[in-house]
């Protein structure tokens, strides 16, 4: 609401109190509570403006100096976080532009050494130019200076062997015929074992056959097959040695999987 302004007349003593009062000239109490209620819409009318946001002078850009001011939006702090933590190149910032090479080149640079050190590793002529001295050997001229005739000339202090005939050559551990130890029957004879066995199982399961002594098991473990001859219908079964490779069991001889109350029986030969 707008104030409406009153109009004040200069008290004419020629006239009466009342001429005064309708001419303007007095102070009453209508014309001050005009006066107050100008000032308290006036108040509220201040109040009403000062607490208007939406530009009501209609302030321009360029008469703050924002014109001079790119007009960009400002992102949201979640905005802000989720750019931060992208890790897929947002800006594709190329590998120049850091100061690095591409992943092609890269992986020609990579080629390029792979082939030259596969080159070098397969060059057999010595490319460090490595002496016999350094590796504790004899050098060729040593060695032929040690093989002259002159040397080889002298035989003081050398056995001289004739002719050497001999039947048979008997190795450490060959056996003097068959040995019988639980159900195996085994014999060794130039690094060769050979064993047979022929028993009837008394459970199923693993039959336990026997178990060598040191000197006749195998660096491996040894599988063979064997048949059961107690029905019309044979049946193969698995006859396992169990090696020095094994931590357990060494030398033990079973058979796997057999039934029970079946006769078996084989012969076999392996190398120690």
């Amino acid at each position: 609401m707008s104030y409406e302004k009153q109009t004040w007349n200069k008290y004419d003593e020629l006239k009466t109190e009342e001429e005064n009062i309708e001419n303007g000239a007095v102070v009453t109490d209508n014309r001050m509570n005009h006066i107050e209620n100008g000032i308290g819409d006036n108040n509220t009318n201040l109040a009403s403006h000062l607490a208007n946001t939406n530009n009501p002078h209609k302030v321009t850009a360029a008469q703050v100096g924002l014109d001079k001011v790119d007009n960009v939006k400002q992102a949201s702090k979640a905005e802000f976080d989720s750019h931060t933590s992208d890790a897929s190149n947002p800006h594709k910032v190329t590998a120049s532009q850091v100061g690095s090479y591409s992943k092609s080149e890269s992986d020609d640079k990579l080629a390029t050494q792979k082939q030259a050190m596969d080159s070098h590793v397969n060059n057999k002529a010595n490319p460090h130019a490595v002496t016999a001295s350094q590796v504790g050997a004899y050098s060729k001229q040593e060695i032929d200076t040690k093989l002259s005739k002159a040397v080889m000339a002298d035989d003081s202090g050398k056995v001289i062997i004739k002719d050497l005939v001999a039947s048979s050559i008997t190795l450490p551990n060959d056996t003097n015929g068959w040995i019988t130890l639980q159900n195996l029957h085994y014999k060794k004879k130039n690094g060769l074992v050979s064993f047979w066995f022929d028993f009837t199982t008394t459970a199923s399961g693993t039959a336990i056959v026997g178990t060598f002594p040191d000197g006749f098991i195998p660096p491996n473990d040894v599988m063979f097959v064997i048949v059961n001859w107690t029905t019309t219908t044979a049946s193969s079964k698995v006859l396992q040695l169990t090696g020095l490779n094994s931590s357990i069991n060494t030398g033990l001889v079973g058979i796997l999987n057999a039934a029970a109350n079946t006769r078996y029986t084989g012969h076999f030969t392996f190398s120690v």
